[in-house]
């Protein structure tokens, strides 16, 4: 039997592969609210699941990515997000402080929280919606790869998409060259 061969650029265009990566494990449940001036959820949580799908070049080890590097880095990045509560650092809606082992939030209707520092994600994004959420793993997957190797790689786009639930999710789609 003959082998099979990477995709070959034809006619001028390049052919590139989607590997899509969304294991049962790829989860993290995590309590928020959105905040914004003037609004505030009531405080609530999701049962988040991560999908990853990257877009590329085969290389000459049959591989775009290894599905395996996708699924240990996603595991990683969901485990330090299970069970805890996301604070959106850049929020300008909520004033955080810390209290000791805690950390304190005061909103615009003045509700105030106070959760152990311990229980808590402290993300770099203004709010944690899905879709900011689906950015920072973009970022954190970028990160734990490293930009060069992915390029090194031929990787053209990575798309991370976060769901709240069944059929309602945000995906972010990030061109990396």
């Amino acid at each position: 039997m003959p082998a099979i061969a990477a995709p070959q650029p034809t006619n001028g265009f390049s052919q590139y592969v989607k590997v899509h990566v969304s294991k049962d494990y790829m989860k993290f449940n995590a309590a928020h609210f959105i905040a914004r001036k003037g609004f505030r959820e009531k405080l609530h949580g999701h049962n988040y699941r991560l999908a990853v799908t990257i877009t590329g070049e085969v290389g000459s080890d049959g591989y775009v990515v290894d599905f395996g590097e996708i699924k240990r880095i996603s595991r990683v990045i969901c485990e330090n997000l299970n069970e805890s509560f996301l604070v959106p650092m850049n929020s300008d809606a909520l004033k955080i402080s810390f209290d000791g082992a805690n950390i304190r939030i005061l909103t615009d209707d003045m509700a105030a929280f106070s959760f152990p520092k311990a229980d808590c994600s402290l993300l770099p994004i203004a709010h944690s919606s899905a879709e900011e959420l689906a950015v920072y793993i973009s970022n954190q997957l970028v990160d734990a790869f490293t930009l060069n190797a992915l390029q090194g790689r031929g990787v053209r786009k990575l798309e991370v998409s976060i769901s709240e639930a069944d059929q309602q999710f945000a995906s972010y789609e990030r061109t990396l060259l």
